[in-house]
């Protein structure tokens, strides 16, 4: 699925679909209100939501977020019946065809960072400091050394967005592209 658009210039556009599994899931169980998906300068993209993060500690003593992005389908298996179709592969993809990523959460008033490098966990959980509230957010920079120069088909995402038909009428979902300094309102 994902070799087929190695070196095409949208292959972003999939890698982008898959990353926004679990933002997509709280949205539509209705526990997150808002949802920020900015496109930065430097190629890298960064998706953030208000909804209730994964535990930091999940069943198998890992953090639950690793699971999802060092293990393939994990991200599908373990979502509810009614959003299993979010997830094609799974974040899993996203994390292993990107030079860095880091997921960051706000969970007990602390903000929690993990940094992956090339798909692989760089250490534990950090506590970065004070949070006001509960949101989850993965940010990562694909790896150009194997996807080629890329972009976001900014037309081609909006069109997927709405053709998935998502029914979250409490959730704003906004796209920050910082290149062109516009922001479309998605939901």
């Amino acid at each position: 699925m994902y070799l087929s658009e190695f070196g095409q210039p949208h292959a972003l556009n999939s890698l982008l679909q898959e990353c926004l599994c679990i933002s997509l899931d709280n949205a539509i169980e209705g526990c997150a209100t808002e949802m920020r998906i900015t496109l930065h300068n430097e190629g890298s993209i960064t998706i953030w939501d208000n909804g209730p993060p994964l535990p930091l500690i999940g069943s198998d003593g890992l953090p639950a977020i690793q699971t999802l992005l060092t293990e393939v389908y994990a991200c599908r298996d373990a979502k509810r019946a009614v959003n299993k179709d979010l997830c094609l592969v799974g974040v899993v993809v996203v994390n292993a065809l990107s030079e860095w990523l880091k997921v960051d959460c706000g969970i007990d008033a602390r903000h929690w960072r993990q940094e992956y490098q090339r798909g692989v966990p760089a250490g534990p959980f950090v506590d970065i400091g004070a949070a006001n509230s509960a949101w989850e957010q993965i940010a990562f920079l694909p790896d150009r050394s194997i996807l080629g120069e890329t972009y976001v088909d900014i037309p081609v995402f909006q069109q997927w967005f709405a053709d998935q038909q998502f029914a979250f009428p409490n959730c704003r979902v906004t796209l920050n592209d910082e290149s062109t300094g516009e922001i479309l309102r998605l939901s």
